[in-house]
């Protein structure tokens, strides 16, 4: 973690590594590969809007209810800029096969799974 004089506004250093906001956005691209791989509408859109929905209303509580301390995780964190940036990619490059979008579909859930169950999670105060 980085040392607190080294952080320069730390509300918006708990908003990019907040645990909740990282696994619904990790939620909400795992829908957009479903969405890619299969071609179907109905539900992957249904689920990240309900996902986008639920991090807008935690980022409003967030910012306007001013809490003192957040759960932060940075694994999370790197975990989920990585599968945003793998999916801007694919996005580019339409690759033809499905399983460019189904292996990292299935490792992300197994690696969501896991860095929501250890003990890497830290109570940030702001």
């Amino acid at each position: 973690m980085k040392k607190s004089s080294e952080i320069r506004h730390r509300r918006l250093y708990a908003f990019y590594n907040s645990r909740v906001l990282n696994a619904l956005m990790i939620v909400v691209v795992d829908a957009l590969l479903l969405m890619a791989c299969y071609n179907t509408m109905l539900l992957p859109v249904v689920c990240s809007s309900v996902a986008l929905l639920l991090f807008i209303g935690y980022a409003l509580w967030l910012w306007i209810a001013k809490p003192r301390v957040v759960v932060i995780n940075r694994r999370l964190s790197d975990m989920s800029g990585y599968l945003m940036l793998y999916f801007l990619i694919m996005s580019v490059v339409r690759p033809e096969s499905e399983w460019w979008y189904i292996i990292p579909l299935v490792a992300s859930i197994a690696a969501m799974f896991v860095t929501l169950t250890r003990s890497n999670d830290e109570a940030f105060e702001i």
